[in-house]
């Protein structure tokens, strides 16, 4: 199975995710918490480049509502993108 593959099928399983966030979201907001909320995602795995992924599809949704910041832990903890700013 090609990686391509393998990442559009992870991209399915996050959109669980990124609806429970979304929800999350909602509700802090109602019960009157005026902070953004911040996912932060810590992978490992994904090779030596990981500029071949595009980390704007992971929780789409949410990154309406907060920041979402993709971390490399296998090299040293490196910013791979934040909806925040360009890296």
């Amino acid at each position: 199975m090609s990686d391509s593959i393998i990442f559009a099928q992870q991209m399915e399983e996050w959109a669980v995710i990124d609806e429970g966030l979304c929800e999350l979201v909602d509700r802090l907001r109602a019960a009157g918490y005026r902070h953004t909320l911040e996912a932060e995602l810590r992978l490992t795995g994904i090779g030596d480049d990981p500029g071949r992924w595009d980390f704007t599809m992971f929780l789409p949704e949410f990154r309406e509502k907060g920041i979402v910041t993709v971390v490399d832990t296998a090299h040293g903890d490196r910013v791979l993108h934040s909806s925040t700013h360009r890296c």
